[in-house]
């Protein structure tokens, strides 16, 4: 074999581990057709010691709301202020992505700007995101950078519960002049109709809308947690590691990076069974996170009919969604949410004949 580990995408996922394992002693060959990277979405990361680290070092912060609002069906249901301590940070992806990547690569790690073509390593790792699994899986998403008037402290979450889709508005800047704006839904490919259901809400929700710039991509939000299989890893939304219900993945994708990082670390690199034992074990609380988050994505996909979604999700107490927003989520707290009679009740009077 020619390398040690092979690493197919140079996503957050690849990036982050190829820059966490490079001048480590390993052999390394990362492959991607791209040499800059820009995805539809995802500038927005969830603070952990990992993410905040990578940030900082790659200067890479653009701003960091404290202002979140929680919208279903365009009516505000809550709104969250974390009074200076946000656990949000949004940021310049491709900027953030191209810090690894030339990091790893002055480290020796030999970047490969072509596809995979399923080149093995001793360690072969899938980092390929939605790029990764079957299209059944995924949903469409696009985002818009648009030029506007905006509070750089505010987000947007809007569910769609009855349509099984988000809205989304972020600042893109830290001035208040431009925000990213998209949408995605579940079964709707068409991009046409897509594309005018974002730029609506937009003209809706936006004193002026001037598009600067529009991307689309696949989001993975049915996939189930998988970090190994037929003889390879698989690290971040290929291994089915996304917040199903607000589609977030960058910070998934950084710390189920960096525990299979630690994993490789602590054992030889032919020893896959201790490796594969301890990367579990590492990724375990980002495993439980994406898993319940993606239980809870399930319950309004499974049960819309049978429920007035809109009604329970409006009812949600706010405690419920500063957990969720804080990344902070744990199935007690679903416990807890199932004992609150304000939400029982919602429930209840959300049944459907």
């Amino acid at each position: 074999m020619s390398a040690d580990i092979v690493i197919a995408g140079l996503g957050v996922s690849g990036s982050s581990l190829a820059y966490a394992l490079s001048n480590k002693g390993y052999k390394i060959s990362a492959y991607d057709p791209v040499k800059r990277y820009e995805k539809a979405c995802g500038e927005q990361v969830s603070a952990s010691y990992n993410s905040i680290n990578l940030l900082k070092k790659s200067n890479s912060i653009i701003t960091m709301p404290n202002d979140i609002s929680i919208y279903v069906n365009n009516k505000e249901v809550s709104n969250i202020n974390f009074g200076g301590n946000t656990p949000w940070y949004i940021i310049n992806k491709p900027n953030f992505i191209q810090y690894l990547r030339d990091s790893a690569l002055s480290n020796g790690v030999n970047i490969i700007n072509k596809p995979w073509k399923n080149e093995r390593g001793i360690i072969t790792v899938d980092a390929r995101g939605p790029f990764s699994g079957n299209l059944k899986d995924k949903i469409l998403v696009k985002r818009y950078i648009v030029e506007t008037e905006w509070d750089p402290n505010h987000v947007i979450l809007d569910f769609r519960p009855n349509e099984l889709g988000l809205y989304w508005i972020f600042p893109a800047d830290d001035q208040g002049k431009l925000v990213n704006l998209g949408g995605g839904f579940v079964n709707l490919w068409d991009d046409e109709k897509l594309t005018k259901l974002i730029i609506d809400y937009a003209k809706y929700n936006l004193k002026k809308v001037k598009i600067k710039n529009a991307k689309a991509a696949p989001l993975d939000v049915f996939s189930p947690y998988r970090p190994y299989s037929d003889n390879m890893f698989y690290v971040g939304e290929a291994a089915g590691l996304v917040l199903s219900i607000s589609g977030e993945g960058n910070r998934p994708a950084i710390e189920s990076s960096y525990a299979l990082s630690d994993a490789i670390k602590r054992h030889s690199i032919e020893d896959i069974n201790e490796i594969k034992y301890d990367y579990i074990r590492f990724s375990k609380k980002v495993a439980n996170e994406s898993f319940l988050s993606r239980k809870l994505f399930m319950f309004i996909y499974k049960y819309k009919k049978n429920f007035d979604m809109v009604n329970i999700l409006s009812n949600i107490p706010k405690w419920f969604w500063y957990k969720y927003l804080s990344v902070n989520l744990e199935f007690n707290d679903v416990i807890k949410l199932g004992s609150d009679m304000k939400f029982i009740s919602s429930i209840i009077k959300g049944l459907k004949p």
